[in-house]
């Protein structure tokens, strides 16, 4: 049987849909295909390869028209929508965070270009290319990591923790939260205003 690499990549989609990060093997995306995993191996050599071309598949629908800061667009106002349309491709999919975050920028073409991306719109904005470097690392690294948490299911020993724990600082966070009807979205532009605030105070100096 002829296979093509879209078809190893929707396979793997559903099976991360499916049974997770961990359950994305190629040797399931081959059982699936009714093949031997070594017929795999002239589109994909390992796992690892597998997930960059994973994270090209998440992040292709929402960024391969996307398109650099025009003259007219305050930089962090351009930032900020970039982060939450990235927030938004990662959580397409089951730990679409995990597989971005993870993935080696030779072979996830489509996070290098979004990367390259940022850095040359925060330079026609006046940023040195070390800090278009720092600030795009900082803001993906705060991306990454937030939809990561937000992705990752409470275990039961946490949630016996929270419960059992009232008067913990998580506790009185989350009651804040509550009362003030502060959502994820709210939380997530919130601390990426911190970042871009800070990123502001650097371009000043």
């Amino acid at each position: 049987m002829k296979i093509c690499r879209e078809q190893i990549i929707t396979i793997a989609l559903s099976l991360l849909d499916r049974e997770g990060l961990e359950g994305v093997t190629l040797r399931k995306v081959a059982a699936q295909l009714h093949v031997h995993a070594g017929a795999l191996y002239w589109h994909v050599q390992n796992k690892q390869e597998l997930l960059d071309e994973l994270a090209n598949a998440l992040l292709s629908p929402y960024f391969v028209q996307w398109e650099g800061r025009t003259p007219e667009q305050p930089w962090s106002k351009w930032l900020q929508a970039t982060c939450e349309h990235l927030r938004e491709a990662m959580l397409s999919h089951r730990e679409g965070a995990r597989v971005i975050a993870g993935a080696g920028l030779g072979r996830a073409v489509q996070l290098a270009q979004l990367m390259e991306l940022i850095v040359q719109s925060l330079m026609s904005a006046g940023f040195s290319l070390r800090q278009a470097f720092l600030t795009c690392s900082t803001a993906l690294s705060y991306v990454y990591g937030f939809v990561i948490e937000e992705q990752a299911a409470p275990t039961n020993a946490s949630i016996k923790q929270a419960r059992s724990s009232e008067e913990t600082l998580i506790s009185k966070i989350q009651h804040e939260k509550r009362i003030h009807h502060y959502t994820t979205e709210m939380d997530f532009r919130a601390g990426l205003e911190l970042i871009l605030e800070g990123a502001k105070q650097q371009l000043q100096k």
